[in-house]
């Protein structure tokens, strides 16, 4: 039975890759139109639930890692597709690497070093695939983003999915009766990351005065969604990162130049907000009656573990998707005992069996740290840099075209996850990994366009 379906999820692969993923591309061949209407299905689709676009090989559901399988992500198929449609159009501005990729292959690279040491050499390539395919998204959308009209019609189907993904929301909160709605996503600390990272630029496209009527309505609903939905994730952390980088996008805005629309969008939001806020403030209170001090908060307790891995493994890490075989029993009763120790400590009796599948850090940076090693870390943070780079020079040469919102969105988007992840390894999963790779081929197609104006401008001389 096993053989039988594993052949079926082949032969779906293959179909999906080798044969629509062509076809597709054929199909979008000089047409403008189609090829924005797949952009905004695109980033539609992610709203959905992961099984919706996603396909596991080899899956390992009850493994506590962040990759339990080889999966495969149809939205990559699309992103093909728009690849072989550039390829066919002969456009003079495709690459098969985009400025700035080369450092996420670095990263991988660098990564795989920790295979050879790993407790589970196979594990450790699991994510190195599923990350070595997002560069299938970031040439696809790099080469399907010709001008402004792309990377509106990108925001629409955000928009959309944000609006989408608030009545589902309210659904599971005011009819259901959950206390913290998850949607459609694995919880609710990533839905509501990837709330408000899609927000910023879409609040930056709201506010710009060659936003049409229509497009900005779409999008000012689509921004007030996803506050919402944060508030309804019951994420503190995440209502804080969302407030201020709502408050950059518009003070950015504000730099600009007043306008009508700006001060009446400005007005709406910080009204509606406090609305919404004091609708919550019960549920939020709730949650900041817990005891978030090292003493009794699991965090601080799987950082050491992190720490100590760090230490013992500092160059290449005790094995990439490896954190959680090192920090559990059998395999890992060394790094395992630092969280009995901490357990102990608070009180509570310790039984071994309790502890055979600990969980891992949710600090995405304590993890690389752990599972790939300084080294690792170092180019991590290079590529991080990079797209933030790109992001200010971008925003800077665009300032005054419409453009310049919304790349101040993404660089927001981006700077603000960036903080966040201390606390949140948002980025291993499919939906948050794929949207942050979108957006930093949204910011290299930017960097193209500036290196491309610059050079114009030179030969002028």
């Amino acid at each position: 039975m096993d053989i039988a379906k594993t052949i079926l999820k082949v032969l779906v692969i293959a179909f999906v890759y080798l044969g629509i993923a062509p076809l597709l591309g054929y199909y979008l061949n000089g047409k403008d139109f189609a090829r924005r209407v797949t952009l905004g299905f695109m980033a539609w689709w992610l709203v959905r639930p992961p099984s919706d676009f996603t396909l596991m090989l080899y899956s390992i559901e009850k493994f506590r890692g962040h990759a339990r399988g080889f999966e495969f992500n149809y939205i990559e198929a699309i992103a093909i597709g728009l690849a072989l449609a550039a390829l066919l159009e002969k456009r003079k501005d495709f690459r098969f690497l985009p400025p700035g990729l080369w450092v996420w292959f670095l990263f991988i690279g660098v990564g795989l070093l920790s295979v050879p040491g790993a407790i589970n050499p196979l594990y450790a390539l699991m994510p190195a695939f599923k990350f070595a395919k997002m560069g299938f998204v970031f040439v696809g959308l790099f080469s399907a983003i010709h001008d402004e009209r792309d990377l509106k019609a990108i925001m629409r189907g955000f928009a959309i999915a944000l609006i989408v993904q608030v009545i589902y929301c309210l659904w599971g909160r005011y009819v259901v009766g959950g206390f913290r709605v998850l949607g459609w996503f694995e919880h609710p600390n990533p839905m509501a990351m990837w709330s408000y990272m899609v927000a910023f630029p879409i609040l930056g496209l709201a506010i710009s005065k060659e936003t049409s009527q229509r497009d900005m309505l779409l999008f000012f609903a689509a921004f007030g969604s996803a506050g919402l939905v944060v508030v309804l994730s019951v994420s503190r952390a995440s209502l804080a990162a969302f407030g201020v980088g709502a408050m950059l996008v518009m003070f950015g805005s504000f730099v600009q130049g007043f306008t009508v629309r700006r001060v009446i969008l400005g007005i709406f939001a910080a009204v509606g907000g406090a609305v919404v806020l004091a609708v919550a403030a019960d549920t939020f209170m709730a949650r900041m009656g817990g005891d978030d001090s090292p003493k009794n908060d699991l965090r601080y307790g799987l950082n050491l573990q992190a720490a100590a891995m760090c230490r013992d493994h500092p160059l290449v890490g005790i094995g990439w998707n490896n954190f959680g075989l090192a920090n559990s029993r059998p395999l890992g009763e060394k790094y395992s005992k630092i969280i009995e120790n901490w357990e102990a400590a608070r009180g509570s009796k310790i039984y071994a069996k309790n502890f055979m599948a600990n969980p891992l850090t949710e600090s995405l940076y304590w993890l690389i740290l752990a599972e790939n090693g300084k080294i690792a870390f170092g180019v991590f943070f290079l590529f991080a840099g990079t797209t933030i780079w790109f992001g200010f020079r971008t925003t800077i040469a665009f300032w005054k075209t419409s453009l310049g919102l919304a790349l101040l969105g993404v660089t927001v988007a981006l700077g603000v996850t960036y903080v966040h992840m201390q606390v949140e390894r948002v980025l291993v999963q499919t939906k948050n990994l794929t949207t942050w790779i979108m957006f930093c081929a949204i910011l290299s197609r930017a960097e193209w366009w500036r290196r491309a104006e610059k050079a114009r401008k030179r030969e002028l001389r």
